[in-house]
């Protein structure tokens, strides 16, 4: 089954939207993590944010990014001096993003 760029694996889901649904783009899974756009290279590894940018400087330390959506929009999150993103109340550090 197929709806957009996401194939999905479960043949019961349909919307690509639903938190937890999984997809296969060529080499990578991706996934909705709350409506958060996620991936990993192969069916292994931390699942990775995707940063598409940085925002707002603050005393020459970027206090913001963009992650991207699996709508396909851009929702602006807190980053911090270790480089770590706040995403629902909870920090992730380089590990589980990319930009």
């Amino acid at each position: 089954m197929q709806d957009g760029l996401f194939e999905f694996q479960d043949q019961t889901t349909t919307d690509h939207l639903t938190h937890g649904a999984v997809a296969v783009v060529g080499a990578y899974q991706v996934r909705s993590f709350h409506g958060y756009y996620q991936s990993r290279h192969g069916a292994s590894g931390n699942w990775l944010f995707y940063v598409s940018g940085f925002g707002r400087i603050v005393d020459g330390e970027h206090v913001e990014c963009s992650l991207l959506l699996v709508n396909g929009a851009y929702e602006t999150v807190p980053i911090d001096q270790q480089d770590r993103i706040t995403v629902r109340g909870r920090k992730y550090g380089r590990a589980h993003w990319q930009h």
